[in-house]
């Protein structure tokens, strides 16, 4: 292994412990403030850093023309507005090691799904397979005979759902991905976003219980838009630069992981057999998904490493 490739493996292990990371900081500030208000201040904060870091990377940001508009709103309302009140709902009711391991282990089989009905990407076999083992791990984590009651079982179908959005953004984003690269992308959709999302945060009232939340909270979102946004974005980018997207791709395995291990030890969840094993047989079935061989894909940009995942 030659220093480079060194280098990207510490850089894209980075970014998951970032991703990973954001179900606790978001379970911490929950407790505190409602979710348009917190995914507001997130993406604002992350808006701002994201053009400081573009300007001081003398990365230079693709115009935007006036056919490009729709494709911009649909990214802001994905992955961004849409997707983080799911997710931030989500954790209101069901646990956050839940939603780390639904959200990483569904995204990728949405995205395969609309790519194939959308963008003509063939599934192939090991696609379809991943699909199937996939499915069978999802239905332990959310059974009802593992333990999960109805308040529990509808923040599961949120997650579900953000899953659901996060794969109508992917396909969106390869779309725009043909106007504009990796950082315009992503700055152009949580830009946006932030501004679709004031509206119902300030109607929620959220800013007065976000100037009375206590320390953890506030660093929780802190934590969310400089590190499970901004930095996890740059490591990201950086990492598929040194070594691809392809191998680049394989450290999204590494994010349930640690979404489930965060959760356990910082937030004292307990995990019982169903979910343990379901949560397994998901990660099998992404690394299906994700290992399907080229001959079943079809060509892509290089992906951004979008904070709205998680």
């Amino acid at each position: 292994m030659n220093r480079s490739d060194r280098t990207a493996y510490l850089m894209l292990t980075g970014m998951a412990v970032a991703f990973g990371g954001t179900w606790v900081a978001a379970s911490v500030a929950v407790d505190a403030a409602p979710p348009f208000t917190i995914a507001a201040i997130r993406f604002g904060i992350a808006s701002v850093l994201l053009y400081a870091w573009a300007r001081i990377a003398n990365r230079p940001l693709s115009p935007i023309r006036r056919g490009d508009i729709p494709i911009v709103i649909g990214l802001a309302l994905t992955a961004v507005a849409g997707y983080n009140w799911l997710f931030l709902t989500g954790l209101t009711l069901a646990p956050a090691s839940d939603g780390a391991i639904i959200v990483p282990g569904l995204a990728p089989v949405f995205t395969l799904i609309l790519a194939g009905l959308f963008l003509g990407e063939r599934l192939g076999s090991r696609g379809v397979l991943g699909l199937a083992v996939a499915a069978v791990g999802l239905l332990l984590v959310v059974s009802p005979s593992g333990g999960t009651d109805d308040r529990r079982l509808l923040g599961d179908l949120l997650f579900i759902t953000g899953a659901l959005f996060w794969g109508v953004y992917s396909v969106l984003a390869r779309i725009a991905h043909r106007r504009f690269d990796a950082v315009s992308t992503t700055l152009y959709g949580t830009a946006l976003g932030t501004l679709i999302l004031l509206p119902p945060a300030i109607a929620e009232g959220g800013i007065d219980r976000v100037l009375a939340a206590p320390a953890g909270a506030l660093a929780g979102i802190g934590y969310l838009a400089v590190f499970g946004t901004v930095a996890a974005f740059v490591l990201f980018n950086l990492g598929v630069a040194r070594i691809g997207a392809a191998r680049a791709s394989a450290f999204a395995l590494l994010v349930p992981v640690i979404g489930v291990l965060s959760s356990v030890a910082l937030l004292g969840e307990t995990l019982g057999p169903f979910t343990l094993v379901g949560g397994v047989i998901v990660l099998a079935g992404l690394w299906i998904v994700e290992h399907r061989g080229a001959g079943s894909r079809a060509p892509s940009p290089t992906p951004s490493a979008d904070p709205s995942r998680a």
